[in-house]
């Protein structure tokens, strides 16, 4: 079982404010997030049909970047000299509401993506995944969505800022609701995510079984013995021995 970073995190109704300046989530004031104004981008999310129940903080599962995904670089596993870009995840925020048995929970990422010696201005997509994990003895995965968010680095610019917000993470609720507890939301970069899946490779087709005879058929005749191949005709015997004297 891994053990997840520590990082700043705080409930949605507040963390969004940092994260998207003009914002203003259930009356709290926004405040200008450290990487940059990021807009409105909860204007367009319809009202659900009934009004969920909102939760506490202490009934939120937490947010935070999953052990060893925290940063994310092209190409991987080249030195400071050779990297063109890399990627690390800042503020993280999250808000859950009950709706019958099931609880909803926004999440929003935001990170920067800086310039390397080698990079330069052009287009990154940033391979990023959000997972909710029951975590314990054998930690079981209730719910995960990739993400590949496209960066644009502009000319003469070191860095770009990024952000993603998902706003359906949904899942069943616990029967015993005390083990809400054990339950976490992972946010950490996932290289593995955009790569293609490698097409299967067709099974071989299995040879066809012999029909089976029709009932009251002759069973089928035996199959000859192998021939004994004599010398064929014309060749030379050996001389037949002297008579005895």
């Amino acid at each position: 079982m891994q053990h997840s970073s520590t990082r700043r995190v705080m409930p949605l109704r507040q963390g969004f404010a940092l994260l998207f300046v003009g914002l203003t989530v259930a009356g709290c004031a926004s405040v200008e997030s450290y990487l940059g104004p990021m807009g409105n981008i909860f204007s367009s999310t319809p009202a659900p049909p009934a009004q969920p129940t909102r939760t506490s903080d202490l009934d939120c599962p937490q947010v935070t970047v999953r052990t060893g995904a925290a940063t994310w670089q092209i190409p991987p596993g080249t030195g400071p000299t050779g990297i063109r870009y890399q990627a690390s995840l800042g503020q993280l925020a999250r808000e859950c509401a009950i709706l019958g048995e099931t609880m909803t929970v926004k999440v929003g990422v935001e990170g920067r993506v800086l310039v390397g010696p080698k990079g330069g201005p052009g287009a990154v997509s940033v391979p990023v995944r959000i997972a909710v994990i029951h975590e314990g003895p054998q930690p079981r995965t209730l719910w995960t969505k990739f993400y590949s968010i496209p960066v644009t680095i502009g000319q003469g610019t070191t860095q770009a800022a990024f952000a993603q917000v998902e706003d359906d993470v949904t899942f069943q609720l616990p029967v015993n609701k005390s083990e809400l507890a054990a339950y976490v939301v992972y946010v950490g970069f996932d290289p593995q995510g955009a790569t293609p899946a490698r097409p299967k490779q067709k099974a071989a087709k299995a040879k066809a079984k012999p029909k089976a005879a029709p009932k009251g058929a002759p069973p089928p005749a035996a199959a000859p013995p192998p021939q004994q191949f004599a010398p064929p005709p014309g060749t030379f015997a050996p001389p037949p021995p002297p008579p005895a004297r």
